[in-house]
């Protein structure tokens, strides 16, 4: 990503999955704090927990 996102929040809405996961994991490994939502709250619990930082 081409800015600092290191004193950003993201809410990403179908975050748990596909296109919604990876967008997720972009912002987080640019340094972006993410909040995940999701229909299957398991779901989206667990993509939460595998992003980075």
């Amino acid at each position: 990503m081409d800015k600092e996102l290191a004193s950003q929040v993201a809410l990403v809405t179908g975050g748990s999955r596909g296109i919604g996961l990876g967008i997720a994991r972009a912002l987080a490994e640019g340094g972006a704090r993410v909040a995940v939502v999701g229909r299957d709250g398991t779901r989206a619990t667990g993509a939460a927990a595998s992003l980075p930082g």
